[in-house]
């Protein structure tokens, strides 16, 4: 009985049926510098932080996780780019609010826009954060390749109040990325 299911599920997976979720982190720690980008959304930034995927697969959602501290939240522009192609995603610019920090996961599916999340009074303050759509569409990335590399671009548009780069994640799904196993055993 074991080795049926365990030949069915390989040949569910060499037939094209499984698909992963894939995440990767960094923790880079950068501080902004005051003032670095006004008006320039799509700049490079005054930080900029990469992760790199070596997953093979064909993307089908991309979600983006951001861990700013900040202390004037309406400050912070940040955009994410993909080696292989899909543009510069806009993922948050000149948000209207006075709170602190920015904890949210930017996902094209979600109900509710960040710009309407991270206002005022807002549950970006502290993490985890809301899950809510970007400015941009990370639909751009879909279809593309894995692995590649992923970059996040940040700056402070205003002077007064500095901010830091805590950490920020990519989740890739899409058929083709491994899945992780798991051992069984059937009595």
């Amino acid at each position: 009985m074991k080795k049926i299911l365990v030949l069915t599920f390989a040949l569910a997976l060499s037939a094209g049926f499984a698909s992963a979720q894939i995440t990767n982190t960094s923790s880079p720690m950068l501080p902004t510098t005051d003032a670095t980008c006004i008006d320039n959304i799509s700049g490079d930034g005054d930080i900029s932080d990469t992760i790199a995927f070596t997953e093979t697969g064909t993307i089908t959602d991309a979600n983006v996780r951001v861990e700013f501290i900040h202390t004037w939240r309406s400050d912070l522009q940040f955009h994410v780019e993909y080696s292989l192609g899909g543009g510069d995603v806009l993922l948050a610019a000149d948000h209207d609010g006075s709170s602190d920090n920015y904890y949210a996961t930017f996902d094209d599916e979600a109900g509710t826009a960040c710009s309407a999340d991270c206002g005022v009074t807002s549950p970006c303050d502290t993490a985890p954060g809301p899950t809510c759509t970007p400015d941009g569409t990370l639909a751009s990335f879909y279809t593309l390749a894995s692995p590649g590399t992923w970059t996040i671009f940040a700056c402070d548009d205003a002077f007064g109040d500095a901010g830091e780069l805590v950490s920020w994640a990519v989740t890739l799904d899409g058929p083709g990325l491994p899945v992780e196993l798991m051992s069984f055993q059937v009595d």
